[in-house]
């Protein structure tokens, strides 16, 4: 591929590629089936087919859903169908999903009673974000403060859980997770475009908590490691997450990018690489879940699952660095991904994506929502890769 024409008729096919699998499957799946009309919130247990098999509520679900609808209010068009649908998760959220302390449930009834708590702050960080989301798709000072609240109450709770229990404990290493991190920075991220400028305090803290991951001694970025920025020994320690891995690079690669240094663009690049090459499955095909770090076997028993969030984030991780370089390199990984991603997740019969694979990548898990698996993290990544391929189309006109 040398020529424009070439090159604009292969993204311009990825971008139909994407749109397709967003606008005809994904969301359309979404809007049938997810949205309760009756109670408020999403629906989080789906089939395969749509069919609900369990009424809980898992809050970080919910507040994943409501980013989504409310970032394509913002984005993409004001629809009543897509405003309805998030307000429909605001009143859960700003209601009986909040917690006496402010915090959040974990896991709420159909009805919106409390069903379960989490000490981990990933649903006061997922509800952070689509609060912010939701308050720029409003517009209105009572949303953004709203959210506000929400934010320095999830990044305060973000700061303290990876301490508060090694403090209790006399054994126990105060840790820094790689999951919190990224979730906190989806956060700001969210916030930033409502509120422009609010958050640039945070971000000179978790940038910092973010270097000690990134290990150049390794050539990879760990998924825990002591607050002090010692490795942790172990199982845990030498854990490593391909997925998470990109996503905190690309995190870093985009501020780097957009404050102009370079030596830390080049950091975040090398790191990108490193995931995939890492990470790949060369008999197979896709990448792994879980791997460790000195090639033991990894303790978590899925580690060898293929997810559609791992190739979601490694999509959008790919494209965005081949958007700011144009090197071919970035384009080839993107289409490497890209070609394994839409052979073996989306399911053509439904709508929608499959969440897991196993090594020999045969669905493993034929439910649309569960648990731990909603629709949004693939529907937002490909919102995100249709606008950059759009952007790229243009350019080589």
């Amino acid at each position: 591929m040398t020529s424009r024409t070439a090159l604009r008729t292969a993204l311009q096919g990825w971008r139909d590629r994407v749109r397709a699998e967003l606008f005809d499957s994904l969301i359309p799946f979404w809007e049938r089936h997810g949205v309760d009309r009756e109670q408020g919130g999403y629906h989080d247990h789906l089939d395969r087919d749509g069919t609900r098999f369990d009424d809980k509520k898992h809050v970080g679900l919910q507040a994943q859903a409501l980013w989504f609808w409310s970032r394509l209010v913002s984005e993409v068009e004001r629809r009543p169908e897509w405003i309805s649908a998030a307000q429909s998760g605001v009143r859960l959220l700003t209601g009986p999903a909040r917690r006496a302390d402010g915090r959040m449930f974990a896991v709420l009834t159909r009805d919106g009673r409390g069903a379960a708590i989490a000490s981990s702050p990933r649903n006061d960080l997922f509800t952070a974000n689509a609060l912010a989301e939701w308050a720029r798709a409003s517009g209105t000072a009572e949303d953004l403060e709203v959210a506000r609240k929400a934010l320095e109450t999830a990044l305060s709770v973000a700061r303290a859980s990876q301490v508060v229990d090694a403090e209790r404990l006399p054994g126990a290493i105060p840790t820094s997770s790689l999951d919190t991190l990224t979730l906190a920075f989806d956060a700001l991220d969210s916030y930033e475009l409502a509120s422009p400028g609010y958050v640039a305090d945070h971000e000179r803290f978790w940038r910092a908590r973010l270097a000690l991951h990134m290990r150049p001694e390794f050539d990879l970025v760990l998924e825990n490691v002591a607050v002090d920025g010692s490795v942790i020994s172990g199982p845990e320690g030498r854990l490593v997450c391909p997925g998470r891995w990109l996503v905190a690079a690309r995190q870093m690669f985009e501020r780097a990018a957009a404050a102009g240094d370079q030596r830390s663009v080049d950091v975040a690049l090398s790191a990108m690489e490193s995931a995939l090459d890492f990470g790949w499955d060369s008999d197979d095909g896709g990448l792994y879940l879980y791997l460790d770090r000195d090639g033991l076997s990894p303790v978590q028993i899925e580690w060898s699952r293929k997810l559609a969030w791992v190739h979601s984030a490694a999509l959008l991780a790919t494209l965005s660095a081949y958007a700011a370089t144009q090197s071919m390199r970035w384009l080839e990984r993107f289409e490497q991904v890209a070609d394994y991603t839409f052979a073996h997740f989306p399911d053509p019969a439904h709508g929608d994506w499959f969440a897991s694979l196993d090594r020999r990548n045969r669905v493993s898990q034929r439910f649309k929502s569960g648990p731990r698996k909603g629709g949004f993290s693939t529907a937002r990544t490909l919102l995100r890769c249709d606008q950059l391929l759009g952007d790229l189309v243009e350019r080589v006109k």
